[in-house]
């Protein structure tokens, strides 16, 4: 076994290439005559991935054994696919479980296999280039002044009673207290929304951290003081970092479910069209609440409650609550979802609306994806790795069995 080739591999792996080595890696790929390597760079990387993962309760074997049951799967002749096809290989140390880095790196496997198998099948689908989302979203003042946060410039872009809004060079918008004038009415709302393709960061007046994913909505006081507790309205998917206060909760009320936190980190996505509100606590301690049936539950951290929608019920699991928030920091992460899961999390980002011929809704798929690649990138590897095809006619894509 050649070590340079398997060290080589490992970099490109980790995306950690110069473009003369991606050159040299892809040309050793096209060759098919260094498999050895190509496996023993998997195994270490495979190995140190879930010595890095802290909270990973996984042991070798176990890593193993999910190593080779999706290799198998990718081996199956209805997985096979076009000639040299190139899927870029996303790692992020931070982000990503053991289970979760072993399914892109045999993503990476199929590559290698593929090519050394000469497969002469192509696709007769041109795919249209889809950017991705990006920082957008719309800020409507408690006087119905709309603001597009995309076009402000960077810094004060409004002052209300007790306070001064401004938007960093990094897109995020930014509250500061100042001195209330006497007789105003605290009672006044604004309004943050992000588009489908969107996503933005803002920091509300009590210094609370929030994260809004495409296509959500974010109803929230101009202002806390003289407030008994700190109340917001969610509509669609956000991210929270609740600034600590004891006397005054902090509720977060998503269509019949209500969570009140006093200071901690958790995820809640309740997207309209979807028939369950998910809660996921990272740090701290929340009460979720089922308005329909005033049922409650405490989660712990690592725990996710939901909540069916017209339902009474409150269902908790335990749940890898990096996966939850893998959208926040810039990565869909699909964990045995079928593609119906699967494209409303993309039609969201990209923009894009869905029709669906006959699919296989049994099928399931994982992976683990960057939110700034082309639409395209993303549906070649979806093709890849199941019996799905694709369309894309401007902004509608065609989803059906090859």
């Amino acid at each position: 076994m050649d070590n340079s080739i398997k060290n080589l591999f490992l970099k490109y792996i980790n995306n950690q290439c110069s473009r003369h080595e991606l050159d040299e890696v892809i040309s050793l790929i096209k060759g098919g005559a260094h498999q050895s390597e190509w496996e023993a760079a998997i195994s270490e990387d495979a190995r140190h991935t879930d010595r890095l993962d802290q909270e990973s309760d996984m042991t070798e074997a176990e890593t193993d054994r999910i190593y080779k049951r999706i290799e198998n799967k990718l081996f199956l002749p209805e997985h096979t696919g076009t000639a040299g096809f190139r899927m870029r290989v996303v790692r992020v140390w931070q982000t990503v479980s053991a289970a979760a880095a072993v399914i892109i790196i045999t993503s990476a496997v199929f590559l290698f296999f593929n090519n050394r198998k000469g497969s002469t099948n192509s696709s007769s689908v041109h795919i249209a280039d889809v950017r991705p989302g990006g920082n957008k979203a719309f800020l409507t003042l408690s006087n119905g002044k709309k603001i597009s946060l995309t076009d402000a410039a960077n810094g004060n872009i409004a002052v209300q009673p007790g306070i001064k809004i401004s938007k960093t060079a990094e897109g995020q918008i930014i509250y500061t207290a100042q001195k209330m004038p006497s007789g105003m009415n605290a009672e006044q709302y604004n309004t943050i929304e992000t588009p489908r393709g969107g996503q933005y960061q803002i920091r509300l007046p009590d210094g609370t951290a929030v994260w809004l994913n495409a296509a959500s909505k974010l109803i929230y006081p101009v202002n806390f003081r003289g407030s008994r507790e700190r109340r917001v309205q969610l509509e669609g998917e956000a991210y929270f970092e609740v600034a600590g206060d004891k006397a005054h909760p902090f509720v977060v009320k998503t269509g019949r479910q209500e969570v009140t936190v006093l200071g901690t980190q958790f995820n809640i996505n309740g997207y309209k069209e979807e028939a369950v509100i998910n809660t996921t606590l990272l740090e701290g301690r929340i009460q979720t609440r089922n308005l329909n049936s005033g049922q409650s539950r405490i989660l712990s951290p690592g725990q996710q409650s939901s909540v069916v929608k017209g339902g009474r019920d409150i269902d908790v699991m335990n749940v890898n609550t990096d996966n939850i928030i893998s959208w926040k920091n810039g990565y869909f992460i699909f964990n045995n979802q079928d593609i119906i899961s699967v494209m409303k999390v993309i039609s969201r980002w990209y923009d894009v609306n869905v029709e669906y011929e006959a699919v296989d809704t049994e099928e399931k798929f994982g992976g683990t994806f960057s939110r700034s690649s082309e639409l395209n990138d993303i549906l070649e590897v979806l093709k890849k790795l199941g019996k799905v095809d694709f369309k894309v006619k401007g902004r509608i894509v065609v989803v059906s069995n090859q």
